[in-house]
């Protein structure tokens, strides 16, 4: 049976509740059941964790500073605090229950900020050495730049490479990692890329999207989903 993934949703204007198609293309295309998470549903978090079998937490925009005890940064983008609530939520049941997390760009953070991480508010701005570009102007599609993976880490095993080329579009980025995370993909500039965790069946974080490459044909994004959903089926 296939497994149901559930993926978060962001929010547009106050009025709509939206999701890029490549998350749903992607999950489908590996083999799993998409299932649509909106905001404002903290009061029925354990049932939703208990129906799923994997988690997506998807991108958008930035992450409320007081979730990790800063003041808003000035170069700070749109902050959507109800998603927050929701994702922080189904974040800590998920790890509760040791069920499959896969976070995407800002879903990466999250989890890292859950745990009891930080992130750059703006790492042009705050970060501390030379930056490659990390908002590429280039097609969603487009890997741009090159993400050298740690060894033995569990998304080196998945790819089966060294190094792999990814796109990006993100202005944050992880700052202190907390356990259980370890880092395991960089930059050559050394902006964190991916994050696992060392306790948990399978809890992976990565900073681009691969969901869009993933649908583009590239087989290393591929490889990522299909092992998410055979991690949410084996469960």
């Amino acid at each position: 049976m296939k497994p149901f993934i559930g993926i978060t949703m962001d929010r547009a204007d106050g009025e709509k509740q939206i999701i890029p198609d490549a998350y749903v293309h992607a999950i489908l295309q590996a083999g799993g059941t998409p299932l649509l998470i909106p905001t404002g549903v903290e009061k029925d978090i354990k049932r939703i964790v208990e129906a799923l079998d994997g988690l997506l937490l998807s991108g958008g925009d930035d992450v409320a500073p007081y979730l990790f005890d800063e003041e808003p940064h000035p170069e700070l983008g749109k902050v959507t605090p109800e998603r927050d609530v929701t994702e922080v939520a189904l974040a800590r049941q998920f790890l509760n229950a040791n069920k499959p997390i896969l976070g995407i760009c800002r879903g990466m953070q999250l989890l890292n900020i859950v745990c009891g991480g930080s992130v750059y508010q703006d790492i042009t701005a705050q970060y501390d050495g030379p930056l490659l570009q990390h908002r590429q102007k280039a097609a969603k599609s487009f890997a741009s730049h090159v993400v050298t993976l740690a060894p033995k880490s569990l998304l080196h095993q998945i790819v089966g490479r060294d190094a792999i080329r990814v796109n990006s579009f993100h202005h944050q980025a992880v700052r202190e990692v907390p356990s259980p995370f370890v880092v395991t993909g960089q930059t050559s500039d050394g902006i964190i890329e991916a994050l696992e965790s060392v306790n948990h069946y399978f809890v992976l974080g990565v900073q681009w999207h691969p969901e869009e490459l993933s649908i583009a044909g590239d087989t290393a994004s591929q490889q990522l989903f299909t092992t998410f959903i055979k991690k949410c089926e084996n469960l």
